[in-house]
């Protein structure tokens, strides 16, 4: 568990990352996970479960932007 998000950045490589690449980021995923179900995964399945980790990653990190911005 990463102890804030300032680490969550710097540990994931995100720091660099702008706000529209990580709105298309989380997309891909979204639309990944989307492909998997329709096309028969289990919502509990390891890749539906491993894109869904990926997902809240940037959406912890999208949170964290908007935090700052409201400070």
């Amino acid at each position: 568990m990463l102890a804030n998000g300032e680490e969550a950045c710097v540990t994931l490589g995100l720091n660099n990352l702008d706000d529209g690449a990580l709105l298309n980021a989380m997309k891909n995923i979204r639309n990944q996970m989307k492909e998997a179900v329709q096309q028969g995964e289990s919502l509990t399945s390891e890749y539906v479960v491993q894109l869904s980790q990926q997902l809240d990653t940037y959406v912890l990190i999208a949170q964290i932007r908007k935090m700052r911005c409201v400070s």
